[in-house]
C-alpha cells in the first residue's frame, strides 16, 4: 500500500477492495449496499478485535466513509476525505442511476458505448469537455470490463446517498474530527466541495495541494504524515 509510510506508526491499517474493485468479487444477487458495508465493518471488528477506527477514503470512497461514520459514529476517531465523491454529486451522475430511463441509458452505453464516445468527442471539440476529462472518461470506460465496474459501482453507490446536513450533525455532535484533502487542479471534485462540506463542521482542516484527481501516491505521503 503507498499510503502505508505514512499511516503505519500510528495505525493499523486495513486497505480493503471494496466490491467491483480490485481481487473482490461480488456474488450477491443485489448490488452492493450500505447494510452489506454494515455487516463487512462489523465481521472485520470481530475478527481483528477492535472497537473503534479510523476512516479514510478517497474520492468514491469517501462515500463509504462518510457511510461507515453515519452508521458508527460512537467508533470514530477521525474521518479523513480525500477528494471526496458524495459531497456534491454531478447531474451526470443523479440522471445515471436516480431515474429508471436513466439506468437504463446507462446499460445502453455500457454494451454499444460507440454513439457516447462520438458525443465526448463533440462535446470536446466545441470546448465543453476538457482534454482531462476527456481522457478521464475513456480510461474509465474504454472496455467492456470497465464500464461493467463502472455501472455496478455507480448504481452501488447511488444507494449511500446521505444527507449532508445530518452527517455534519453527527460529526459536531460526536466530536468526530474531519480532515478534508483536495487537489487544487482537480477538475473531477473541485476543491470548492471542500469548504462547501467544512461550513459548519466544528471540528475540521482544509489542505489543498497542487494536485488534480489522482493524488494517492508517494507524493501524498509528507502530507498524510504532517495531518496525522
Amino acid at each position: 500500500m503507498v499510503l502505508e509510510p505514512a499511516l503505519g506508526e500510528r495505525f493499523t491499517v486495513y486497505a480493503m477492495d471494496m466490491p467491483y474493485h480490485g481481487r473482490t468479487i461480488w456474488k450477491e444477487e443485489h448490488h452492493y449496499c450500505k447494510n452489506d458495508l454494515k455487516l463487512i465493518v462489523q465481521a472485520l471488528m470481530k475478527q481483528e478485535g477492535f472497537d473503534s477506527f479510523s476512516l479514510l477514503g478517497f474520492s468514491m470512497g469517501g462515500k463509504n466513509a462518510m457511510a461507515c461514520t453515519k452508521l458508527f459514529p460512537e467508533m470514530t476517531r477521525n474521518l479523513y476525505l480525500l477528494a471526496s465523491d458524495g459531497i456534491k454529486t454531478k447531474a451526470v451522475y443523479n440522471i445515471a442511476v436516480y431515474p429508471s430511463w436513466g439506468r437504463y441509458l446507462f446499460r445502453m452505453v455500457v454494451k454499444n458505448p460507440g454513439w457516447f464516445f462520438g458525443i465526448l468527442r463533440m462535446l470536446n471539440r466545441i470546448g465543453i469537455l476538457s482534454p482531462w476529462l476527456m481522457k478521464f472518461t475513456l480510461n474509465h470506460m474504454d472496455t467492456l470490463e470497465k464500464r461493467e465496474r463502472l455501472y455496478n459501482t455507480w448504481v452501488s453507490m447511488a444507494g449511500f446517498k446521505i444527507s449532508i446536513k445530518a452527517l455534519k450533525s453527527t460529526l459536531n455532535q460526536f466530536s468526530i474530527p474531519v480532515w478534508l484533502v483536495f487537489g487544487k487542479r482537480d477538475e473531477v471534485i473541485p476543491p470548492k466541495v471542500a469548504h462547501l462540506f467544512a461550513d459548519g463542521l466544528e471540528h475540521v482542516n482544509i489542505e489543498l495541494i497542487d494536485r488534480g484527481h489522482y493524488f494517492i501516491d508517494e507524493g501524498l505521503i509528507p502530507v498524510l504524515k504532517e495531518l496525522v
